[in-house]
């Protein structure tokens, strides 16, 4: 249905044309539009003709206009003609519209008596039934549909259609403003999306007998609260080269993996992408695996999902505890010549020692192997002391083997779980 348009025909390949503009305007009281039509020319090449008497008609009936005469080329009014034409008692039309234009001219050697143009048009129904109208609301919340009714007398069924759902929010009610709560479970109409839009039909009654149906719009929100949710969000360690038996994270040791569980979309919706992060890293997927973890101490990680409306659920977060690990060292150490009890003496044959190192403890669980080799210093080849160490304390070793005739290198070595470090 329209309210105005355009037709045309044309002869001669195009070059002159017969355009006919129609436009209504309804008298509503009367269930009737006055068809407005005005007729063009339009060339682009040259015609040089007098006035014509033409016909336009409209609905069957046959109005008579003169055009002036034309010269050159370009778009020529012809005239303007107007028809009153009677709609259906259900407001509808449609009706044909001819135009006829008396060319009367020899072009390019061929005669032509005119240039005719027809259309079948349907014209906008005149409202004949009650008109109904709502505002967007909630999805849940209570709204009112306004019902403007041409006389007290009649009554009003209203409907509803929301994607596939259809419904009857009243029946034959003489009220017009009616409340109606649109269910959460439309929501399910539009899973990608938070808004939607419902069709309300009212349907006019007078008596029994139906004279017509008008709807209206409304927006329908899926409300906020609304969202996806998150089942559980867990952290399973990787240990690598940590023993498993240790139970716990290890700075630069062990690796986390992340995953959401169970994760739903809410009234339809379904789950469109996943966000990890913490500890400086970040994944889009149900799942993360974490390189090794740099940092020590508590760290959170967050998930969060988007749906398909992209609503993002609530944050699920889980925090692990990684022990600080880091390679052993030596802080200090000497070695010194003494006699058997530890006495210092340029020329005794023991050698009384004493190292202190550092080392992380990972929980008690790091522990270290502590060994001492000394060598003649032009040997190549060590010699294992035989003895173990504690940190900071004085011990003596070299079985009184050291000779007075040479100069000794002494090794201190501690080996944890993951390095050997040796001074």
């Amino acid at each position: 249905m329209a309210s105005s348009g355009s037709f045309s025909n044309s002869i001669v390949s195009g070059h002159y044309k017969l355009k006919v503009d129609w436009s209504q305007a309804q008298d509503v009281s009367a269930n009737t539009s006055t068809i407005t039509c005005k007729l063009y020319l339009i060339n682009d090449w040259s015609l040089g003709i007098g006035s014509r008497t033409n016909t336009c008609t409209i609905g069957g009936t046959a109005k008579s206009f003169t055009s002036s005469s034309i010269s050159g080329t370009g778009t020529h009014t012809l005239g303007t003609v107007s028809q009153s034409v009677s709609h259906n008692s259900d407001g509808t039309k449609s009706i044909t519209i001819s135009a006829v234009f008396k060319i009367q001219a020899t072009i390019s050697g061929t005669y032509y008596e005119q240039i005719a143009a027809s259309a079948t048009v349907t014209l906008n129904t005149i409202p004949r039934a009650s008109s109904v109208s709502a505002k967007a609301v909630n999805l849940g919340t209570a709204s009112s549909i306004t019902i403007t009714r041409a006389s007290s007398s009649f009554t009003h069924t209203l409907s509803y259609t929301f994607g596939s759902a259809k419904g009857t929010i009243v029946t034959k009610t003489t009220s017009t403003s009616v409340s109606w709560t649109p269910p959460l479970t439309l929501a399910n109409q539009i899973p990608k999306s938070t808004t939607g839009t419902c069709t309300i039909t009212c349907t006019t009654y007078n008596g029994s007998t139906s004279i017509g149906t008008k709807t209206c719009t409304m927006t329908l929100t899926v409300p906020a609260s609304i969202k996806p949710t998150i089942g559980s969000f867990t952290s399973e360690r990787i240990d690598g080269t940590v023993p498993s038996s240790w139970g716990i994270y290890v700075q630069s040791k062990s690796k986390a993996k992340l995953t959401v569980n169970d994760a739903t979309g809410s009234y339809g919706s379904t789950i469109a992408s996943y966000s990890i992060s913490g500890g400086g890293f970040a994944g889009s997927s149900a799942s993360l695996t974490t390189g090794f973890l740099n940092s020590y101490g508590d760290i959170t990680f967050t998930a969060t999902v988007t749906d398909s409306r992209g609503r993002v659920s609530a944050a699920a977060k889980v925090t692990i505890t990684v022990e600080r690990y880091f390679v052993p060292y030596f802080e200090t150490y000497t070695s010194q010549r003494c006699d058997s009890g530890g006495n210092l003496q340029d020329d005794g044959t023991y050698i009384l020692g004493n190292a202190l190192y550092n080392r992380a403890p990972c929980g008690n669980n790091n522990r270290v192997t502590r060994t001492i080799y000394y060598k003649k210093s032009a040997d190549s080849q060590w010699t294992n002391a035989g003895v173990i160490f504690s940190s900071g304390d004085p011990i003596v070793f070299g079985g009184g083997q050291i000779s007075t005739e040479y100069s000794y290198d002494i090794r201190y070595t501690i080996t944890d779980q993951f390095n050997t470090v040796s001074v």
